[in-house]
């Protein structure tokens, strides 16, 4: 992500009501910023964000929860693709949630105790 990115924040369904309804890039990340998932919003970030608990598996379960930080761009494919091609030339591998075979990013609605 570049600088004019928003930081990450805790993915959970009061901070997905606060971000907005335009095009834009997306990753999320574990608890230690372990980018797990990069994808685009399909010009809608606020419901792809909301949608990702439905989807079809994507992640594991993570304890402490998932982080995510968005850029809004005009054009997403675009974006997307450059950021899929930046991250596997930094670590020779794509994230785990853009692997084939994987399972299910859980959006939690509270901290548990």
């Amino acid at each position: 992500m570049n600088t004019e990115c928003i930081g990450w924040r805790r993915l959970t369904p009061d901070t997905i009501l606060d971000v907005p309804e335009e095009g834009a890039v997306f990753e999320i990340a574990n608890l230690v910023r372990t980018v797990q998932y990069i994808g685009s919003a399909g010009g809608n970030l606020r419901a792809r964000l909301a949608a990702l608990g439905t989807e079809q598996p994507r992640l594991p379960a993570c304890p402490g929860g998932y982080y995510f930080r968005y850029e809004t761009v005009a054009q997403e494919d675009e974006a997307l693709s450059a950021r899929l091609d930046a991250f596997r030339s930094t670590h020779s591998i794509l994230p785990t949630g853009n692997r084939e075979g994987t399972v299910t990013l859980r959006v939690v609605a509270r901290r548990a105790a």
